[in-house]
């Protein structure tokens, strides 16, 4: 038996299913033990095929966000030194069929809740979302679940999931970020959008030394000078990979001085290797390609080697 577990554990599910689970019942007993199972799901996948119901649990399940998109824009950036920008899920988000996740969410039961360690989905249902903010799962590790309605409500000061080091959440409010760092206070890895302006952080009396992978976007009239960014960055002092996408705001024109923004950097995250800026000021520009414009609009350093 001892033997057969190595074997097994560089298999995944439906590999192990079409390949030895009709041998003989023996067989079947240990193939249903194993306790590492990883299920992949790829669009068009049949969802009632027999294996997904041969065992009993999964401990990861994993939706090929490649195939399902079409085209992956989950990327590795090369930059010179060998260091990579680390990207677990696409940039981009496309319209998914709601019928669809609820299917794979079929998948998850009640009584294996506890095994769940990683879950990488394209889209959330808000009924599991809220199971997952209530501390439903609370050995679940990696929590990547896309485009999701908003999660206020499922969050509470009360719950901690200090065991999620991996998150990915799109589509939220700009008011729940902050809730979200205080209930997930042991993240490492962070990838969260809004549809809105990002609040005020008026409650975080501390900061999380965890946080080495940061993503932010596409956060709505956003200023850097304001105060409110360098105490943003002050929270993570060991971020190691940074990227921001935001939208200037239309009103109130801000003058983007990128020495100053190299001085908070330098300061407040010592350990930043890899910053990816995209900033979206279109509005203020009569050509969307004006490079003289956006010279008026911004105050170079030697820091940043070039502008695309």
């Amino acid at each position: 038996v001892e033997v057969l577990m190595e074997i097994f554990v560089y298999f995944r599910a439906n590999e192990l299913y079409f390949s030895f689970s009709q041998l003989n019942n023996r067989l079947n007993l240990i193939l249903k033990s194993l306790p590492n199972l990883v299920v992949v799901i790829k669009e068009g996948d049949n969802l009632n095929s027999p294996f997904l119901s041969f065992f009993n649990s999964f401990k990861k399940i994993f939706i090929k966000v490649d195939i399902l998109f079409g085209i992956c824009h989950c990327k590795s950036h090369c930059i010179n030194g060998g260091n990579y920008l680390y990207e677990i899920y696409p940039t981009l988000d496309n319209e998914w069929r709601s019928n669809y996740f609820r299917e794979i969410e079929s998948l998850i039961y009640r009584n294996n809740y506890s095994q769940l360690r990683s879950l990488i989905l394209p889209s959330t249902s808000p009924e599991l979302t809220e199971l997952i903010f209530r501390g439903e799962f609370p050995n679940l590790i990696n929590c990547h679940l896309g485009q999701s309605k908003s999660i206020l409500a499922s969050l509470s000061s009360s719950i901690q999931l200090e065991n999620i080091r991996q998150l990915t959440l799109r589509e939220q409010n700009g008011n729940e970020f902050e809730m979200l760092l205080l209930v997930c206070f042991s993240l490492v890895y962070l990838d969260f959008s809004c549809l809105d302006i990002l609040s005020p952080l008026m409650f975080i009396s501390r900061c999380f030394p965890s946080m080495k992978y940061l993503r932010l976007g596409r956060l709505k009239n956003f200023f850097f000078h304001d105060g409110r960014f360098n105490f943003l960055l002050s929270l993570f002092p060991n971020l190691e990979q940074f990227s921001l996408t935001a939208d200037q705001c239309r009103g109130n024109v801000e003058t983007i001085k990128f020495k100053k923004i190299a001085n908070y950097f330098r300061h407040q995250c010592p350990l930043l290797k890899i910053l990816i800026l995209c900033i979206h000021m279109q509005g203020h520009m009569r050509r969307i390609y004006s490079i003289g414009s956006f010279k008026d609009l911004t105050e170079m350093h030697p820091l940043f080697n070039y502008i695309d």
